[in-house]
């Protein structure tokens, strides 16, 4: 990362990317990344919106790219500056947009974050408003008055001319310091132009550079000259010139209060043909290739980049999220990416923090954060690019409904309308009219849905028509209805929300209102959602019931035991040992945090199953204590437990989660099918328990551990064994009563 003199760039890293939807979309599958879902929305007249869901390096990476046809009479782009259009505050990209009436933007350049002032070039319709820095490794974008984009290297180079004749070269516009390529520092000995551009007020003294001197200049006329201090107000019809050193030392001497000053600098490329540009720190691609990078600032992170494709027909602003839901990506990684997706040039932009992406979704009147920010707020940045539609407003052209994309049988979907015209301007529907086909029905936007299947709801409005596909859930889609909480704990008599949700047979979780659900109980009522329990302390059960599934729901009193209160099996113990499935120790504790010996699993087993003593007599050479007896006798002759090679049982051994896992598997004899076991662990599963394991997970008996592990070798506590005992009622595989 570039440090100007211990100032931070605004971005700690960057940024990059970009993508060309006509000119060569990204491939479904690369060297390194594949692409799971892609999106394509027209927003704006000749402007697309392309959302990418990839994997790369495992991970999940999040593209969103703006492509706006150049060609199109219709796009017009603007380099936003400042919260008032100057660069005296900076702001968020996306309320620059909002006060520019932007359809789409993207934060701009790189700069320092201490001052809020850019460190690229800033052109904004053929105005230089910050100048070119004096440096040979920092390129910048910009776009022609005749909307071709250009990716390059600006050069500045000025003077000013005092009355006498004598005259000085013009280092810079509206720029602060920052290092120069040989390690000096710029404004050494150098003569800077602030104009209102800049803001209200002067940059003032410079703790680095003591001794500067400010020249007011107003109508060409030097009005007053001071030294550097505190900042001076600029002339709406002047400018100030701030010098040091050698310059300071010729405005004292040749600009004097009332002489004439003349000023002139130019650009190359010449600004006055450029609409708008921002700063970069370095190529991404050239030549359609990978560029040598000026600066390669590593990192998985948020990134911003600007391209284009097809000799500059198409030009592209991208970002890349770094989320909870996305890990961002490294420089060298969207290089890469951008060659895949076809641009010819690419540029970064600022990135990290500062990386904003915001877009009018096709019918909406505001803008939506496309990307996540990385610090979950958006940045104030000093500039960005914002994309703009010119076009007249035309006639009504489509309708988009919204609303969910699935509904659960028997229960309801509230739906809205939005429109856009033939140039893509939001319009809003009047006198609308809803129809359904496919089972259900819907009145005002409210659908009602039938059993299950596939439906399409249809608005229509003034000879427009909208329409949205809704996939019904049935019954026979539905594995499992879920209560949250799953144990009801009334100690104060306190009312509980509670949540309702189902779970499909492939896995997805559907939330499920209130209203759609019965449900009964004697321990208290329940309203709206809410149970409130007929006094403290009072026991009982819930039944709630959708679609033909049932689920129970035990309302506990205090806890059973000492031990257990605040423990994270608490509920599955104080249900179990209510249901007597489960015991404690004598002096009315439980243990949980207590390993399990293989009699103790075996007893809890043939107590939750209700085994019939096993007959005949157990040969083992080592003991097995009576209280065990019967349930390890009547597991061995089910063969679901053996003893070892040296003939002995081992009842005082303890539990492994593998041993469980084969121990309950051959005493339920799951039929779920065997998961893969992708956890960091587990090339440590012994090769006996691998199948157990993999069916028990499979069937959600068993889970792993945060971080990715399932330890197969430690040893089960016995308040994990209430869990699982707990799992294995919950999904049907024991009938208990609880």
């Amino acid at each position: 990362m570039r440090i100007i003199l211990s100032l931070f760039i605004a971005a700690s890293f960057l940024f990059a990317a970009a993508a060309s939807a006509i000119a060569g979309e990204l491939p479904e599958q690369g060297s390194f990344f594949s692409v799971l879902e892609r999106q394509t929305e027209t927003i704006s007249e000749g402007v697309s919106l392309l959302s990418y869901s990839l994997t790369l390096d495992g991970q999940p990476v999040r593209l969103s790219v703006l492509q706006a046809d150049l060609s199109n009479p219709y796009v017009k782009m603007e380099v936003l500056v400042g919260a008032d259009g100057t660069m005296e505050k900076t702001q968020s990209a996306s309320k620059m947009a909002e006060r520019a009436g932007a359809v789409a933007a993207v934060n701009g350049g790189f700069f320092i974050m201490a001052q809020g002032k850019p460190l690229g070039t800033i052109i904004q319709d053929g105005e230089l408003v910050s100048s070119p820095i004096m440096r040979g490794d920092m390129p910048v974008f910009a776009l022609g008055m005749d909307k071709h984009p250009l990716m390059d290297f600006f050069k500045f180079n000025g003077e000013v001319k005092a009355g006498n004749g004598s005259a000085f070269p013009l280092f810079g516009v509206n720029k602060l310091l920052y290092n120069l390529e040989d390690g000096g520092i710029s404004d050494t000995n150098q003569l800077t132009l602030y104009n209102r551009n800049w803001g209200p007020l002067s940059r003032g003294g410079c703790d680095e550079l003591p001794g500067a001197i400010e020249t007011v200049v107003e109508n060409g006329t030097v009005v007053k000259q001071v030294q550097a201090a505190a900042p001076l107000p600029i002339p709406a019809n002047g400018y100030i010139l701030w010098g040091h050193g050698a310059a300071a030392e010729f405005m004292s001497k040749n600009m004097p209060v009332g002489s004439r000053v003349a000023v002139s600098y130019q650009t190359t490329p010449a600004f006055e043909k450029i609409k708008l540009s921002t700063g970069s720190n370095s190529f991404l691609v050239q030549q359609g290739k990978v560029a040598e990078f000026q600066e390669d600032l590593k990192g998985k992170n948020s990134r911003t980049a600007v391209a284009s494709s097809d000799n500059g027909r198409f030009l592209y602003l991208i970002s890349v999220e770094k989320s909870g839901q996305s890990a961002g990506v490294e420089q060298e990684e969207l290089a890469e990416l951008l060659v895949a997706m076809g641009a010819d040039t690419a540029l970064n932009l600022d990135g990290g923090g500062s990386t904003t992406m915001v877009a009018k979704h096709l019918g909406d009147t505001g803008l939506s954060n496309i990307v996540q920010p990385e610090e979950g707020w958006q940045r104030p940045v000093t500039d960005s690019l914002g994309i703009f539609n010119t076009a007249p407003h035309g006639q009504p052209a489509g309708m988009i409904i919204s609303g969910p994309d699935q509904v659960l049988a028997a229960t309801g979907g509230n739906y809205t309308v939005k429109g856009y015209d033939t140039h893509y301007y939001p319009w809003s529907p009047q006198s609308l009219s809803w129809r359904v086909s496919g089972g259900g029905g819907i009145d005002n936007g409210v659908y009602i849905a039938g059993s299950g299947g596939d439906v399409v709801i249809e608005a229509y409005s003034g000879g427009v028509k909208g329409t949205k596909k809704v996939h019904v859930v049935g019954a026979g889609e539905i594995k499992a209805l879920h209560v949250e909480p799953s144990v009801i704990k009334n100690q104060n008599g306190q009312a509980v929300p509670l949540s309702f949700s189902v779970e499909t047979l492939d896995g997805r979780a559907i939330p499920l209102e209130a209203r759609y659900v019965t449900i009964n109980t004697t321990a208290g009522t329940v309203k709206d959602g809410v149970f409130t329990p007929g006094e403290a302390g009072s026991k009982g059960k819930l039944e709630v019931s959708y679609q033909g599934l049932t689920v129970q729901i035990p309302v506990r009193g205090a806890s059973l035991f000492s031990d257990t209160e605040g423990n994270w099996a608490n509920d599955q113990i104080n249900e179990l040992a209510g249901a007597g499935i489960i015991k404690g120790y004598e002096d009315g504790t439980f243990h949980p945090s207590e390993p399990v010996t293989r009699a103790q699993a075996v007893t809890l087993l043939a107590r939750l199953l209700k085994w019939a003593p096993g007959e005949g007599q157990l040969n083992f050479e080592d003991e097995v204590p009576a209280w065990a007896k019967d349930a390890v006798a009547a597991a061995v002759s089910r063969g679901v437990v053996k003893g070892y090679p040296d003939q002995t049982f081992q009842p005082d051994g303890l539990v492994t989660r593998a041993e469980v896992s084969v121990i309950m598997d051959n005493a339920i004899k799951f039929t779920s099918g065997e998961a893969a076991l992708n956890f960091k662990d587990a090339g440590s599963i012994p090769g006996w328990a691998q199948a157990a394991m993999g069916r028990v997970f499979s069937a959600g008996v068993l889970r792993g551990y945060e971080g990715g592990y399932i330890k197969p070798e430690a040893n089960l506590t016995r308040a994990e064994m209430a869990v699982i005992i707990n799992r294995l009622i919950g999904l049907n595989y024991v009938k208990v009563e609880l």
